[in-house]
């Protein structure tokens, strides 16, 4: 037989080999002739000298007889698998490379490229359980090589771990990091994935158990933990707005779909950690999940130890210059490497008005606070709705970035994907990201099909058939057409409500198709839906959230407290279980409404017309006497809204 026959060799887990597809025969299995097998495959251009191989696996033969057995190995070997397998050249012996695949070689190919296919290989230990009691040579090698591969398996893990929690797949990312842990029970990295992958997942519990799990583990071999990885336990422990879960808390739905927009944001995230400055855009229709995916990065940062100021624009900051700089910057000074930032700098920021502050200047202020923080601990600026900032805080942040090479600094903005809407400053940093300001802009789509499928089954455990499943998530996508909100809205409701349940499923009607018109209308299903919602409310946080329906964007909490005779103590304790019921949402140091249709919905579904008449009018009292732009421009609205006739539901 001239050409080699295709040789397959195993090497994790039991190793064995097959040959043209099929379990080799016996002679090629035999302990020696199979250790021969591997040993070369995973030689240096898989050639030995034959007193090396001797040396080897013969070691205790006398050197006659050992040639002896080198040689008829070789003729047997070369009988099963084609003469030209095992080459002689010279006094070298070459295993050759045509049609052989062998699975240690294939995972080291793939190490760094691809790593989760890489550690798809280890089926098992190198040479499980294989053993060749008179070749301690031999043995000594393979000790060596599954330690090694120990090390590169759990790296290898770790990676695909870490490439799983970049698309949004943090259980993906626990099965990685816990695979990791196996091949090395000491392996920080893959600890510190387990960990961030759990807090991620909302599991601040487990992620603080598998840390004193490795804690214990390390000292029972007289170590400790890194200071990093402490650190990294403490800011899980302490992180903002990871209360403990409650019967009356909402679970957040998970991440689904979107891979690459995913990956693209949390990469970017990661690389201003590790790297420096990136800035983030984030664009999308109302209700595409803009907000949900700028909190989701601002917790990465939290858990890489950053220190990050968020805010939410009004639209009334948008002709009043440095209203959003002024925000963040009073975030940015609770970093403790604000101390070292020039005092010129900081009289600067702290001085800023609409008027009289010269651009470079405050630039050049801005560059100095930022990198001075950054020098501490990283930093995280968050911009909920940049389309309603003042184009010079924007211009500013930007060009503070591009002055800032290697500040461990992350910007994330969101903004409606309609051009029209973008004010000059916001076009223009969607022109420079990735030009000037390294980082990414994504667009977040509506959810396929598909995706909203996999939400649906994972979030209607109610449905005890496949078939009310399956017909569930094509009636949700029929009538949200892949809108998050409208998804996670209904399906909260479905899980709270039986009485909407037979209705969600009794589609398509007798005889008609998943094209036949509706019974109820996509808006009112939703509507209905947020109705529902809010009847789960105590007394309390209905009337709280009531007064703020009838408020400006940003809820007022003095407003609200002369609203509903409620203490502040008492709405803000309201105003956090209300954001533990996704209700409304923080910016980290302002409550919102979470989107436009949950406040129109209470305010018209939940008040009659008089009760809508009576609470604005109190309203326009109790700001009589304020005379900030924010208060007047809210307070001759809602006399507008009172001067009509006719109170008729948006």
């Amino acid at each position: 037989m001239s050409e080699p026959r295709s040789l397959e060799i195993h090497c994790f887990g039991p190793p064995t080999a097959r040959v043209d597809g099929q379990p080799a025969a016996a002679p090629v299995l035999w302990h020696k002739h199979l250790a021969l097998l591997v040993y070369l495959a995973l030689s240096p251009e898989r050639s030995r000298s034959r007193s090396h191989l001797l040396g080897l696996l013969w070691p205790e033969r006398p050197h006659s007889l050992a040639r002896q057995s080198l040689n008829g190995a070789v003729r047997r070997l070369r009988t099963e698998l084609g003469r030209t397998r095992l080459r002689s050249e010279g006094e070298n012996l070459t295993l050759a490379g045509e049609a052989l695949d062998v699975d240690a070689l294939r995972f080291e190919a793939l190490l760094e490229r691809r790593p989760a296919d890489a550690a798809a290989c280890l089926t098992g230990d190198f040479l499980e359980g294989f053993a060749l009691d008179d070749a301690g040579a031999f043995e000594e090698w393979a000790d060596r090589e599954r330690e090694r591969y120990r090390m590169r398996g759990a790296a290898a893990w770790t990676a695909a771990g870490e490439a799983a929690l970049a698309a949004a797949q943090p259980a993906k990312a626990v099965e990685a990091a816990t695979r990791a842990l196996t091949l090395q029970f000491h392996a920080e990295p893959a600890v510190q994935l387990l960990m961030r992958a759990l807090a991620l997942a909302n599991d601040t519990a487990g992620a603080l158990a598998a840390f004193r799990r490795f804690e214990t583990a390390l000292l029972d071999i007289g170590a400790r933990p890194s200071r990093d990885l402490v650190a990294l336990a403490e800011r899980i422990g302490q992180q903002p707005g990871r209360r403990a879960p409650t019967a009356r808390t909402e679970p957040r739905m998970p991440l689904v779909g979107r891979h690459r927009v995913h990956r693209e944001a949390f990469t970017a995230v990661a690389e201003a950690l590790a790297q420096g400055p990136r800035a983030l855009l984030l664009s999308g229709d109302p209700g595409a999940g803009k907000t949900r995916l700028l909190n989701e990065c601002c917790e990465r940062l939290q858990l890489g130890g950053a220190v990050v100021s968020t805010v939410r624009p009004l639209e009334s900051d948008r002709d009043t210059p440095w209203s959003t700089l002024r925000s963040l910057i009073r975030g940015l000074l609770r970093g403790p490497g604000s101390a070292a930032t020039d005092p010129g700098a900081l009289t600067v920021l702290a001085a800023l008005a609409p008027a009289g502050h010269d651009h470079a200047e405050v630039t050049a202020a801005l560059g100095s606070l930022l990198r001075a923080v950054a020098d501490e601990q990283p930093v995280g600026v968050g911009i909920h709705d940049a389309h309603l900032m003042d184009d010079a805080s924007l211009e500013a942040l930007g060009a503070a970035l591009t002055d800032s090479p290697g500040a461990r600094i992350c910007a994330i903005v969101t903004s409606p994907n309609v051009l029209d809407q973008m004010p000059r400053s916001l076009l223009w940093l969607r022109r420079e990201i990735g030009r000037r300001i390294p980082g990414v802009a994504v667009t977040l789509d509506p959810l396929t099909e598909a995706e909203t499928r996999e939400l649906v089954l994972s979030q209607s455990a109610w449905c005890l058939h496949d078939e009310a499943r399956d017909r569930l998530a094509r009636r949700i996508y029929f009538e949200t057409r892949g809108s998050p909100f409208l998804i996670v809205t209904l399906l909260r409701a479905l899980a709270n409500a039986s009485a909407l349940r037979e209705e969600a499923l009794a589609w398509p009607p007798p005889g008609g198709t998943t094209d036949s018109p509706l019974p109820i209308s996509v808006p009112n299903l939703a509507r209905r839906a947020i109705s529902t919602w809010v009847a789960e409310l105590d007394a309390e946080s209905r009337s709280v959230l009531q007064a703020a329906s009838i408020g400006p964007p940003m809820i007022d909490l003095d407003l609200i407290a002369t609203l509903t005779g409620l203490p502040r103590a008492r709405i803000e304790d309201s105003l956090a279980s209300l954001e533990r019921r996704r209700f409304v949402a923080c910016d980290g140091e302002r409550f919102a409404i979470i989107a436009p249709l949950v406040a129109d919905v209470v305010a018209n579904e939940w008040l009659v017309p008089g009760e809508r008449r009576n609470l604005r009018a109190r309203a326009i009292e109790a700001l009589a006497s304020r005379t900030d732009l924010e208060s007047l421009r809210f307070r001759a609205k809602l006399r507008a809204l009172n001067d009509v006739r006719r109170d008729r539901p948006a």
